[in-house]
């Protein structure tokens, strides 16, 4: 009877290990999924998840990993009375791997994503998920919109580029367009000035010798099309009187990619509105 009770005892007390560990291996595991589900990032205390990072695909170019990655938000308490806070998102964004210097590859990835949020809101991506935090959690009361693609331009054994573009609508009239370029040097994970490859000089002489094609604007989501000499000769024109002006004209420096064949400059447009243009060169023009 002793021998019996004995038994039945220990029994007991291994069923009771086994299921507490059972309880937190389920736990271990639900975290683990929340976490994954965010993007690593788990939400804190009784925080809603606010947003999904998630890779999409994968591919290789140069030798090179690149993996689509995009996070999405979609969160709108009120839609029926239109009323803020609104928040939706879907922004993608490439990241690499397989570089030998794994610090360089984290300095270009992290230029990598922040170049997507930047374009949408002037914000870098730590910023930017957080900002998408406040407006889920802490009543931010505010109306985010915006999406946008990605084009990997050129892949080289010395640098990247790549172009972003799309829409963003923080409430108003009407939404508004970009397109972006960034182009990083792989050797030191620097964003690259287009003064690195050619000089200003020779931009503005290509420009003014019309040695140049224009990809697209902001007047419409076409761009130019349909009035395209019109526009060109205005362009060209502001470019003629500010040749002798600051650097502003020249916008922003980093904002342009380049390939074997060609360099692509996004010029702002010296208009009430500060519009833009893309510009594409042939790199032979440019010397």
């Amino acid at each position: 009877m002793n021998y019996m009770i004995v038994t039945l005892i220990g029994l007991l007390l291994s069923f009771n290990n086994n299921l507490s560990a059972e309880i937190k291996n389920t736990a271990h595991m639900e975290e683990t999924a929340d976490e994954s589900a965010s993007g690593g990032k788990a939400c804190t205390g009784m925080e809603k998840q606010a947003y999904i990072e998630m890779v999409t695909g994968e591919t290789t170019m140069n030798g090179l990993g690149i993996k689509d990655c995009i996070i999405t938000a979609d969160y709108w308490p009120n839609p029926d009375n239109h009323r803020d806070p609104c928040l939706f998102a879907s922004i993608r964004y490439p990241q690499i791997s397989g570089m030998e210097d794994k610090s360089i590859e984290k300095k270009v990835n992290n230029l990598l994503i922040n170049a997507a949020t930047q374009s949408l809101n002037n914000r870098n991506a730590d910023q930017t998920l957080r900002l998408f935090n406040n407006i889920v959690n802490h009543g931010l009361n505010t109306f985010w919109s915006g999406e946008n693609e990605y084009n990997i331009i050129y892949v080289g054994d010395k640098s990247i580029s790549v172009g972003y573009e799309g829409m963003v609508y923080f409430g108003g009239a009407h939404p508004s367009s970009f397109h972006d370029y960034i182009t990083i040097n792989l050797l030191s994970g620097e964003m690259v000035p287009f003064t690195d490859y050619f000089s200003k000089e020779d931009v503005i002489k290509a420009i003014r010798s019309l040695k140049f094609e224009m990809l697209e604007g902001q007047y419409s989501p076409g761009g130019y099309k349909g009035d395209e000499p019109r526009i060109t000769e205005g362009f060209v024109t502001a470019i003629k009187k500010l040749e002798e002006s600051s650097d502003s004209f020249m916008g922003n420096i980093y904002n342009f990619a380049i390939d074997d064949r060609f360099a692509y400059i996004r010029f702002p447009f010296d208009d009430s509105l500060n519009r833009y243009v893309i510009l594409k060169f042939r790199l032979d023009a440019l010397k």
